[in-house]
């Protein structure tokens, strides 16, 4: 049976798509969009881990170091995440809302799994620099001691978003705005690995095919990506979840056998 990188941390379900499914639940908003796509984002991290996690006892040797280049590209992904996030657009929403602290609570789950999600960077430079020794259940271990905080934390920030809905849409007109702007910055301090990385979790089926488009991108923007970046890391897009379209593909290095 194929393994998935669906597993064993949930995926977060967007607001978009449970209003669509219970009309009962409200009508959507710029913070039904605005939760929907931060929600999106923080699935590229789940598949991500869960990739990890489940290949990491898998790793033979000739796939170590290109497996530890792809761990690192994700710590960088979540690490510039969360550095946009408490420098730039946190702030920028507690201005604009005009409460000063409405995004404490999330950095302050930031910093529960910040030590576990380092100690997994430090042991992965170590070995690529030759000082460590790889072992999977080590890093199994690793990702098991902040893997649960960190899910959780990408959960609950949904939650904080959609509850900006109190300060009113003409208050908070430009937020959606100010994340993509956000976004757009944070994918340029990744670089084009990164693209590719991010590129490699999205889940275009995702809740039934509704984020198919998503994230928008000119469709020559996609082509190049899909046909020609994709193509520049195959050591890094073998571990990913996902394909160059957006499928859900069978993790590389997992037996057949498991599920």
């Amino acid at each position: 049976m194929p393994t998935h990188a669906d597993h064993p941390y949930p995926l977060i379900p967007t607001p978009s798509s449970a209003k669509f499914q219970d009309p009962t639940l409200g009508k959507a908003d710029l913070f039904t969009s605005l939760a929907s796509d931060m929600a999106l984002v923080h699935n590229l991290i789940i598949r991500s881990i869960n990739s990890i996690a489940l290949q990491a006892p898998h790793i033979t040797p000739p796939d170590m170091l290109p497996f530890c280049r792809y761990i690192l590209t994700f710590y960088s992904f979540l690490h510039i995440h969360h550095t946009s996030e408490e420098d730039s657009f946190f702030p920028a929403v507690e201005k604009m809302a005009g409460e000063k602290g409405v995004m404490d609570v999330n950095v302050e789950q930031h910093k529960v799994f910040e030590k576990g999600v380092e100690e997994l960077r430090g042991y992965v430079e170590g070995v690529l620099a030759g000082r460590e020794e790889w072992n999977g259940g080590k890093v199994v271990g690793l990702v098991e001691g902040f893997g649960g905080s960190l899910v959780k934390h990408l959960g609950e920030e949904i939650a904080t978003l959609e509850r900006l809905r109190r300060f009113g849409e003409g208050r908070m007109e430009g937020v959606v705005k100010l994340a993509e702007k956000e976004a757009e910055r944070s994918m340029v301090q990744m670089g084009l690995a990164g693209i590719v990385w991010a590129m490699g979790h999205i889940d275009k089926e995702y809740e039934g095919g509704m984020w198919a488009s998503w994230p928008p991108a000119p469709g020559p923007v996609k082509f190049l990506t899909e046909n020609l970046l994709w193509r520049l890391y195959p050591g890094l897009v073998k571990f990913a979840a996902c394909d160059s379209h957006g499928k859900m593909k069978t993790l590389y290095a997992v037996p057949e056998r498991e599920s």
